[in-house]
């Protein structure tokens, strides 16, 4: 019986331990101006504060999608810019507790035309690492402007970072872009309702299992004006296998440590478990093959139409 994973992962491996808090929550209201979203931050902030007690040491912290506006029918209304008060306070508290986060917001780069729903993360000292702009929007129910670019990035220790938004998930595009451009954790953030729980962990567990990465993806809870936000904020493993998750519905602060080298190692030693060398390796054990094996043109769906 084989315990564990398959990898082959040969020689010594040293990798640092990535602590991850995931704040399963809603917000506070439905902003309908910048001075709500302060309320809204009151709560997060709130959150974080219960994290760094009852579970002191972390490294990264994520919030859900949207979470400093809510997502009312208005919500341009609310949309902050970079360089927002409310913005500067989310850099305050990275700097004074020394932490990376992930926030959701809807982000006005055009005088209320151009607004985007992004995923802003923002550094220990205090400063933008990323800003993500969703890039598959939820058509009819979302009429933001997409991003055009999924970003990794490097992150605390020895992660490289990829952010996505809640349906940018049901893409596997977004998973393969990620992970091909080196990231070893994607951040999904969400605001996932009823009845798409099954298709939230489905898509969770397979797109870090075809890309050998991990995922933290937390979701929102509880009720908004019209859906039921199931929570089941999880963390699933390079194997595919959910290795924390919430309960459903309700408000949580979970706490997972990931391995990030972990995912780097298997990308470049395991034959058995790189899947994406694989497919640009198609038989490459095979005796005519040399050991190179053939490419992906065979697919003729990845030939843009």
């Amino acid at each position: 019986m084989n315990i564990g994973n398959c990898f082959r992962l040969n020689g010594k491996i040293e990798t640092e331990a990535l602590s991850v808090v995931l704040l399963q929550m809603s917000p506070a209201l439905s902003a309908a101006n910048p001075e709500d979203v302060d309320k809204n931050i009151d709560k997060i902030f709130e959150y974080i504060d219960r994290a760094t007690i009852g579970l002191p040491g972390f490294d990264l912290i994520l919030t859900p999608e949207i979470v400093l506006n809510g997502f009312g029918e208005k919500f341009y209304l609310s949309a902050l810019t970079l360089d927002s008060p409310q913005i500067q306070r989310l850099k305050d508290k990275c700097r004074q507790l020394g932490i990376w986060a992930v926030f959701g917001v809807f982000i006005d780069f055009k005088d209320g035309k151009f607004v985007r729903n992004c995923a802003v993360t923002i550094n220990s000292d205090g400063e933008i690492a990323n800003v993500y702009a969703k890039s598959t929007t939820w058509i009819p129910v979302e009429p933001s402007t997409p991003g055009d670019e999924i970003q990794v990035f490097d992150g605390p220790k020895g992660s490289r970072i990829a952010t996505i938004i809640c349906s940018d998930g049901d893409y596997q595009d977004s998973w393969r872009e990620a992970s091909e451009k080196g990231a070893n954790v994607i951040c999904r953030i969400s605001d996932y309702m009823t009845p798409y729980q099954d298709a939230y962990e489905i898509t969770n567990r397979a797109g870090v299992f075809f890309n050998r990465c991990y995922v933290v993806a937390t979701n929102t809870s509880e009720m908004d004006e019209g859906f039921a936000l199931f929570g089941r904020s999880m963390a699933v493993n390079p194997d595919g296998n959910i290795i924390a998750e919430a309960p459903i519905g309700i408000p949580y602060v979970l706490k997972v440590d990931l391995y990030p080298g972990l995912c780097d190692h298997i990308k470049t030693q395991s034959l058995m478990g790189n899947l994406s060398w694989q497919g640009n390796h198609r038989g490459a054990s095979s005796p005519d093959s040399n050991g190179i094996g053939r490419d992906k043109s065979m697919y003729t769906y990845l030939k843009i139409k």
